[in-house]
């Protein structure tokens, strides 16, 4: 069983179908004191015969001490996640662990670069209205294989040729104007090389080795921060 102490009792207050694969649920959680951008939780699901299942999730609103959102993936034949986006509903009651992590956590002393691929957006999306709400600068990368999967580009829209570079790799709507190929030598172009960076990369372990590869042959200034699905 697990520590009560290390879990809160959460609330369904909201849940969002993004697309056939994404939902945003929003949850109204007890003893919840807030978390720093880039932490992550822990979901538990308890059945019937007491047989429990954990899995973790990055936390995707900007800090508030009643709750927090999360950006769920559906995985095939994934316990938690199936549950969440074809069974859950408003109201529904689970428990939710306190912030977890450090390590990837936005540190903001240099100029933030977020690189992501697919559901790897979701600590982006705290970080960055995080960074929006006090007026600070920051870059951000987003694939996706369709329009859809970029969650949050409404709210970055009118910026699309400055600081938000989105791009899809398969579905692209007619007239698109955003990037249309995956990440390569060619994407940080616009950086400036006589600045420092802090750059944080999400996404499955090939994405970010692709992307650790082509930045490592950068002359930039970047300290680095990753985060991997599946490690």
């Amino acid at each position: 069983m697990i520590e009560s102490q290390y879990f809160n009792h959460a609330v369904i207050k909201n849940k969002k179908i993004i697309n056939e694969d994404l939902c945003m649920i929003d949850f109204k959680i007890e003893n919840w004191k807030g978390h720093i951008p880039g932490q992550y939780s822990e979901m538990c699901l308890t059945a019937e015969n007491g047989y429990q299942a954990i899995r973790p999730y990055s936390i995707a609103s900007t800090p508030k001490i009643d709750g927090a959102s999360f950006l769920v993936e559906k995985i095939p034949n994934g316990e938690v996640s199936s549950f969440l986006y074809d069974f859950s509903d408003i109201g529904d009651k689970i428990q939710i662990s306190n912030p977890i992590g450090m390590r990837f956590i936005l540190q903001n002393k240099k100029i933030p670069i977020f690189i992501a691929s697919g559901s790897g957006i979701a600590p982006f999306i705290s970080m960055s209205n995080y960074l929006k709400n006090k007026r600070e600068l920051f870059y951000m990368y987003h694939w996706s294989k369709n329009f859809s999967g970029l969650v949050n580009f409404m709210e970055n829209k009118k910026d699309l040729n400055s600081f938000y570079f989105p791009s899809i790799t398969r579905e692209k709507p007619l007239n698109w104007l955003g990037g249309k190929e995956r990440i390569n030598s060619k994407t940080f172009i616009n950086l400036d090389k006589n600045k420092n960076y802090e750059l944080y990369i999400c996404g499955s372990d090939l994405f970010v080795e692709n992307a650790l590869e082509i930045i490592s042959k950068i002359k930039i200034n970047f300290d680095i921060y990753t985060e991997r699905f599946g490690s």
